[in-house]
């Protein structure tokens, strides 16, 4: 998908590389070169090092590894593609779009832990009613004084909905509270202080 858009000149690729470069693994060099290289490619459709090295100002020799670099990690293929027996280099930036898409889609399936409104929604989706303010305060209480993450708060919504109990905010907060209970580790007193207490 990314790389149609960018071979069709939609794609912001500058802004999509500096957001991502350290998911990307790209040092600030590096990745001044990788967008340098989209930009000459989608422009003349040849990737040329020479050509680089006009537009940007950097050692020669850091550009060539740098290219090279790229290539062994994997942000660009180069490949021979023969028509009428003639062969011709090809330049594929699929890879680098690929690893774009990955990251971008794990970026939006991380949920933010103390999103009340992610948490509001599901609560109500559940219920099948708008949430009253009274049990939006309560919510808001149990993420930002008490510390109940996303994930504990579904999973509690989730357990007392299998065990086919009422969805209430008595019913939640009685859920979690009990969670925690079950959550706290266990200390025991040592052997000789038991020996103690059975003595007397």
């Amino acid at each position: 998908m990314l790389e149609e858009l960018y071979k069709k000149g939609y794609l912001h690729f500058e802004e999509l590389i500096l957001d991502n470069s350290k998911a990307l693994g790209l040092m600030a060099e590096e990745s001044v070169v990788l967008i340098q290289l989209l930009k000459d490619y989608n422009n003349t459709g040849i990737l040329s090092v020479e050509k680089l090295q006009n537009n940007i100002l950097m050692n020669s020799s850091k550009i060539d590894k740098i290219v090279a670099s790229l290539m062994e990690r994997g942000f660009y293929e180069v490949y021979l593609s023969y028509d009428n027996g003639k062969g011709t280099e090809c330049v594929s930036f699929e890879p680098l779009f690929l690893k774009l898409e990955n990251i971008i889609s794990n970026k939006e399936q991380v949920v933010d832990q103390y999103d009340v409104a992610k948490v509001m929604e599901y609560i109500s989706m559940k219920m099948n009613r708008v949430l009253t303010s009274s049990e939006m305060e309560i919510l808001q209480a149990m993420m930002f004084e008490d510390h109940y993450t996303y994930d504990q708060i579904i999973l509690a919504v989730d357990t007392i909905i299998e065990s086919k109990r009422v969805l209430s905010m008595r019913s939640l907060t009685q859920a979690l509270a009990k969670k925690k209970i079950e959550a706290k580790p266990k200390v025991e007193a040592p052997a000789a202080l038991k020996d103690f207490f059975n003595k007397i």
